[in-house]
């Protein structure tokens, strides 16, 4: 009896090993979870200072992060963003320049993957729509220098943008743009390969030494002269 008594007592070591295992197994679940949470709410954080900064919006971004917002269903940015739901709330309302406290509804359904980069796609994990390319040019092609012209209406008067950088296709330089400007402006961009002087816009905006510096980089965009290229000028008239 005491043999079956001890033998029913005994634990396999193979047992307690596997218990182990799930308990650490739990234990990095919960600090991938955690991390996430904190890239979810950096990447807000930027992204709100980027785009109050841009926008010229008179409020801190701290603040707007920790006052209780309708798009959080009352919650604050700060809290609801490390959410999925509410980081995607806020991305999209960054990424489209809507009101500070719009309805959820409006930004329901907005693929958020169409606002962030390769890289914040894997780490978010949301799978980037297909973008259109230049039939000539491949995603990942060699370096050119490409040139972009913006003119549009906005609500406070008139925005003229020229820019020039250098970038492997076309939908890198609009994305680029959509980072800077917003994705308002983007759509208002026209994006060509190479440079042109006599353009209206470019000869009004573009000194002859920088006009002089584009050409040499459209010639030779793997130069250390264009290594890193990414110029822009901006004009804006009040109404």
């Amino acid at each position: 009896m005491k043999l079956e008594g001890r033998g029913g007592e005994y634990s396999p070591p193979q047992v307690r090993a596997t218990l182990r295992r799930s308990d650490t197994s739990g234990a990095r679940s919960r600090a991938d979870i955690g991390l996430l949470a904190a890239k979810r709410l950096a990447y807000v954080a930027a992204e709100t200072g980027a785009r109050f900064i841009r926008d010229r919006i008179q409020i801190e971004p701290i603040d707007w992060l920790h006052r209780p917002c309708q798009l959080f269903d009352g919650e604050s940015a700060i809290n609801a963003c490390r959410h999925a739901i509410g980081f995607e709330r806020a991305v999209a309302l960054h990424g489209l320049g809507l009101g500070l406290d719009s309805s959820p509804a409006i930004v329901s359904g907005i693929p958020v993957a169409a606002f962030l980069s390769d890289s914040a796609n894997s780490y978010f994990g949301a799978s980037p729509p297909r973008i259109r390319e230049e039939p000539s040019r491949k995603r990942h092609g060699a370096p050119a220098l490409y040139s972009c012209i913006i003119s549009a209406e906005l609500d406070r008067g008139h925005i003229h943008v020229f820019g020039a950088m250098i970038a492997r296709s076309a939908s890198e330089v609009r994305f680029r743009i959509r980072q800077r400007f917003g994705p308002l402006l983007e759509d208002q961009a026209i994006v060509r390969l190479g440079f042109d002087w006599s353009e209206p816009l470019a000869c009004a905006m573009v000194s002859q030494a920088m006009a002089h510096l584009l050409m040499l980089a459209a010639e030779d965009p793997t130069s250390s002269l264009a290594e890193g290229l990414d110029f822009h000028i901006e004009q804006r008239f009040a109404s």
